[in-house]
């Protein structure tokens, strides 16, 4: 495989097939849920679907690289439960706000001695 010519294709790219060819999405809902404009999203499928047809049909190796993306926390909205040792003191905190549970201190007291619940 060394040998073998690449076609270069990037994260948006593949994350356009993903959601149009597998997904079946339209391209209006796959450009929301990708956060991009609508004929971003139709020139993005567009290239990738020429990249993957050039590479199939020239015998292509496919290289997946680059591209500009942000992952979405797989428990986005999702709550998580705190219970202060010293006051006993309830809080909620989103999932993937930064917080890890680790370097948290109770809202109230300040206190480090936390216990996640649930």
């Amino acid at each position: 495989m060394r040998n073998v010519e690449e076609v270069v294709i990037s994260l948006e790219e593949m994350e356009a097939l993903r959601l149009f060819d597998i997904e079946q999405m339209s391209q209006g809902a796959a450009a929301e849920k990708m956060g991009i404009s609508h004929s971003t999203f139709h020139r993005l499928i567009n290239k990738a679907h020429q990249k993957v047809a050039a590479a199939l049909w020239q015998g292509k190796a496919l290289t997946i690289e680059g591209g500009s993306y942000r992952l979405d926390h797989p428990h986005k909205n999702e709550l998580r439960h705190f219970i202060c040792k010293q006051c006993s003191r309830e809080w909620d905190v989103l999932h993937g706000a930064g917080q890890s549970g680790m370097d948290m201190q109770c809202p109230n007291c300040e206190s480090r001695d936390i216990m996640r619940q649930g």
